[in-house]
């Protein structure tokens, strides 16, 4: 009998993800906030990166604590915390005291993410791995659609989005209240297994696991940089599409991943990874050369299919990869280099910017994604695949 991978656990577990990744889509037009703070060019993309550098930080040290018995206590605390920053992002002007908010909030949606990637990964029958991170990660995409436009619709000023972050901190309340509607896995009773710093050792042993994490940082390095600077590109070159670049470009994701769930599962992971990841870069290092919005929104599509493919699979072969009792540790490296990647896009883009313009910004982007598509090529076929 198939098992099935749409539980109630699951629609609830998602919907938590929901709420907090539209958190992170809110900051969209962050880059000319920031301006109006009278933040220097220079120290923009710092600011921008700085929540992604305290996850990164934060998950290094929780990783070996976080299982499937202490998950539910991460996701409280890291909810409640991610509240209080947005409402402190929402109040403060002066730039020291945001900067130490936006830390504050990377820590705090760091431990509601990783609490939630062991309870996922009890609900995943093996052979659904590709659609189920595909589910995963269009929960994730979901926000980065519809709040680019709604700035627009709803004509909110950058200058506003202080007052959307506290209204936001609602979303990371919600996502503590779930888990009174959340059923309690059997593992959660049981003493907790893989969570470890010998399975970290176990884990960063295999050449396989180290190479999908490494095209996992450079996947989202290159991401972040061009989701970061598109309204700023885009507004430098006299187009107007910079809210539209990233709905359509999330659409398409959300279509591929839609149509597409069931095929990752059918075709060699690897080769999908590294051909998306080529599209991707083509895409990005084409896009200081636009010189319309209708040539804006192909390129749009176009990093629409690469990352729409891209992102899900790498997830699923790190699961693929992994023994069972490693797989929520693992999924919870991979935010550690996801995390990574949003530091170090935004900060590396910001100097590229300021030495080079968005030439040099977006060609950089785009070699990060090359890398990262050739990562997936080094993995063998059959590379620590586990029985």
């Amino acid at each position: 009998m198939t098992p099935s991978l749409i539980s109630r656990s699951f629609l609830l577990l998602l919907t938590q993800f929901f709420a907090v990744s539209t958190v992170v889509a809110l900051f969209f037009p962050l880059q000319e906030y920031l301006k109006h703070l009278g933040v220097a060019d220079s120290s923009i993309g710092f600011i921008i990166g700085a929540d992604a550098l305290a996850a990164l930080v934060v998950q290094v040290l929780i990783t070996p604590f976080v299982t499937a018995r202490t998950a539910r206590r991460w996701l409280l605390g890291g909810a409640l915390l991610l509240a209080l920053a947005l409402l402190l992002e929402g109040s403060v002007t002066d730039v020291a005291l945001f900067t130490a908010a936006r830390l504050l909030q990377g820590a705090g949606f760091i431990c509601v993410v990783a609490a939630l990637m062991p309870l996922f990964v009890l609900c995943i029958p093996r052979e659904m791995s590709g659609r189920a991170f595909g589910l995963i990660s269009l929960v994730r995409l979901a926000p980065y659609a519809a709040v680019p436009p709604m700035f627009d619709l709803f004509q909110i000023s950058p200058v506003a989005l202080g007052s959307v972050l506290q209204w936001s901190s609602l979303l990371a309340l919600a996502a503590a209240g779930l888990l009174l509607l959340l059923p309690v896995f059997e593992q959660e009773r049981q003493a907790a297994v893989g969570a470890s710093f010998s399975g970290m050792r176990q884990s960063l042993g295999s050449p396989a696991i180290l190479l999908l994490l490494g095209a996992t940082a450079l996947l989202y390095a290159g991401y972040a940089a061009a989701f970061f600077f598109m309204k700023g590109f885009v507004s430098s070159v006299g187009l107007t599409g910079g809210g539209a670049f990233f709905t359509l470009a999330t659409l398409v994701m959300m279509v591929v991943r839609l149509l597409g769930g069931s095929c990752f599962d059918r075709f060699d992971k690897r080769l999908l990874n590294s051909g998306s990841l080529l599209l991707a870069a083509a895409a990005t290092a084409l896009l200081p050369w636009v010189a319309s919005d209708a040539a804006l929104l192909v390129v749009a599509v176009m990093c629409g299919l690469g990352w729409g493919v891209a992102m899900p699979l790498l997830n699923a072969l790190l699961f693929d990869r992994s023994p069972a009792e490693l797989r929520g540790l693992n999924q919870n490296l991979s935010l550690i280099m996801l995390q990574a990647g949003f530091f170090a896009g935004p900060w590396a883009g910001g100097a590229l910017l300021a030495g080079g313009g968005y030439h040099l910004l977006f060609a950089g982007s785009g070699s990060l994604l090359l890398l990262a598509g050739l990562a997936c090529l080094l993995i063998r076929k059959a590379d620590d695949r586990p029985d």
